[in-house]
C-alpha cells in the first residue's frame, strides 16, 4: 500500500482529513481549505512551516487551537502528513458564546462556530492517534508506536493536551451551569412545568464540555443526575418521601428500560411533568403527607389489588385512623376513592378504545365483569356498552 492509497482509505473510514503536504502549494492550499477564523495561527504558511520543521519520525505533534479544533502531524520518510481538523468534544452554541467573549473575538457570531466545527469528526484523541500509528505502520511495514508531543498554537498551554481552556472560562460555565440547576430546582418546587422544562432544556443543550461517546449509558447517567435535581424540587415543596421515592424509582425503571437516546429524554420530560402536577394538586389542596400519598398510590397503581390494611400499614396507620383522616380531607374513603378512579379510567378506555368490556374492566383492576357492569352504570346511569355507543354516536355527529 503506498503513502497516498493509505491517506484515502483512512479518510474514507474516520471522515477525518488526511492531507499530504509536500510543496508550499499543498501547505498554502490547506490553510485556505480549514482556516474557519483569522485568529487561527495554526492554518498559517509560517506557523505550518516552523511545525512541519520539527516533525520527525518517532513522534506525532498535537495542535489545539482557540477553538478546540485539533490537528496531528506525522512524518514518513520526508513527507509531512496532517491528520484533521477533528474535535475530541462538542460545543453548545451557548459554550460557543462564552468562548468567543473569553478570547474577545466579536466579528464571530457563536452560531457560525458552532455550526463550522460541528463539520468535523468528532472522536476521542486515543482513537486519532491510534489510527496513525496504524497508517504509518502499514505503508512503512514499521510497528513503532509515534510517542505525542503538544505544540502550542495561540493562547493554549504546551503541557496540556486536553483541557486547554483558561481557568475563567471554566468558572464562568460552572457558574452558569449551577444557576441553571438552581433555576431547574425551583421551578420544580413551584409547580412550574414551563420553566422548569426550559431549564432542563437549557441545561441538556448546553453541558459543559460534552465530550465524545455520548452513548446511552451516559445518557442514563445523565437522566440519574435529573432525578436528583428535581427530587430536590420535591423536598423543597414539601412532596412527602414515600411519593418522591415512587416517582424517581419508576423513572429510573423506565430509563433503565429505554432503548435510545431520544427515549431518554423523553422520559425526563415526562418525569418533569409528573413532579409539577404532583406539587401544583399538593400546593392547591394542602393535603397532608399521608392523604396526598395515598391518592398518588391510588392514581397510580390503581390496575392492581389494593387493600386497606396494606396502603395503611404502608403508613404507619391502622386502617380506622386511614379512613378517618382521607374523608376528613377529601369528603370520600380510600377505597371509595379507588373505586372512582377505577371506573374514571374504565370510562376513559370505552370511549377512545376498541377493547372488549372484560379488558377495560381487567385493566382498571376488577377482574369480575358482571361487578365491573354493576358498578359502571351505578356511577354513569348506563351500561359500559351505552356509553361507548353513546360517546361513538356523538363523535359521529360532529
Amino acid at each position: 500500500m503506498t503513502l497516498q492509497e493509505g491517506c484515502r482509505l483512512l479518510e474514507n473510514l474516520e471522515l477525518i482529513p488526511v492531507t499530504i503536504l509536500d510543496c508550499p502549494e499543498s501547505i498554502k492550499s490547506f490553510c485556505n481549505k480549514y482556516r474557519i477564523h483569522n485568529s487561527q495561527t495554526l492554518f498559517t504558511k509560517s506557523v505550518l512551516s516552523k511545525i512541519i520543521e520539527e516533525l520527525n519520525e518517532d513522534e506525532l505533534i498535537l495542535t489545539v487551537d482557540d477553538f478546540k479544533i485539533k490537528m496531528l502531524f506525522a512524518l514518513y520518510g520526508k513527507t509531512p502528513i496532517a491528520y484533521g481538523p477533528y474535535c475530541t468534544e462538542l460545543l453548545s452554541v451557548d459554550e460557543s458564546a462564552i468562548l468567543l467573549s473569553h478570547l474577545k473575538i466579536k466579528d464571530f457570531p457563536p452560531d457560525l462556530l458552532a455550526k463550522l466545527r460541528g463539520r468535523y469528526t468528532v472522536t476521542a484523541q486515543q482513537n486519532v492517534q491510534y489510527h496513525i500509528n496504524i497508517l504509518l505502520s502499514h505503508v512503512s511495514g514499521n510497528d513503532l508506536i509515534h510517542t505525542v508531543k503538544t505544540y502550542n498554537v495561540g493562547s493554549a498551554s504546551d503541557d496540556d493536551t486536553e483541557e486547554i481552556i483558561p481557568s475563567d472560562y471554566h468558572i464562568k460555565v460552572v457558574r452558569e451551569h449551577y444557576a441553571n440547576e438552581q433555576l431547574l430546582i425551583k421551578s420544580i418546587s413551584d409547580g412550574d412545568y414551563a420553566s422548569a422544562l426550559n431549564a432542563w432544556r437549557i441545561l441538556h443543550k448546553a453541558v459543559s464540555y460534552k465530550n465524545i461517546g455520548h452513548t446511552i449509558e451516559l445518557a442514563r447517567l445523565s437522566a440519574a443526575v435529573t432525578r436528583t435535581l428535581l427530587r430536590m424540587g420535591a423536598i423543597n415543596a414539601g412532596i412527602p418521601s414515600e411519593i418522591n421515592d415512587r416517582i424517581s424509582g419508576n423513572s429510573s425503571q423506565l430509563t433503565a428500560k429505554a432503548r435510545t437516546i431520544d427515549a431518554i429524554n423523553m422520559e425526563h420530560e415526562r418525569l418533569i411533568k409528573e413532579y409539577c402536577d404532583v406539587i401544583t394538586e399538593y400546593k392547591k389542596n394542602q393535603y397532608s403527607s399521608n392523604v396526598l400519598s395515598v391518592r398518588f398510590l391510588i392514581e397510580k397503581e390503581y390496575d392492581r389489588p389494593l387493600k386497606l390494611d396494606e396502603i395503611a400499614d404502608e403508613l404507619s396507620l391502622s386502617s380506622s385512623q386511614l379512613i378517618h383522616l382521607f374523608k376528613k380531607e377529601t369528603g370520600t374513603t380510600p377505597m371509595a376513592y379507588l373505586h372512582q378512579i377505577r371506573i374514571k379510567k374504565a370510562a376513559y378506555e370505552l370511549a377512545n378504545t376498541q377493547n372488549s368490556i372484560q379488558d377495560i374492566a381487567a385493566s382498571v383492576g376488577i377482574l369480575d365483569s358482571n361487578y365491573f357492569v354493576k358498578c359502571f352504570k351505578k356511577e354513569y346511569k348506563m351500561t359500559p356498552s351505552a356509553y361507548r355507543k353513546r360517546f361513538t354516536n356523538s363523535i359521529s355527529k360532529i
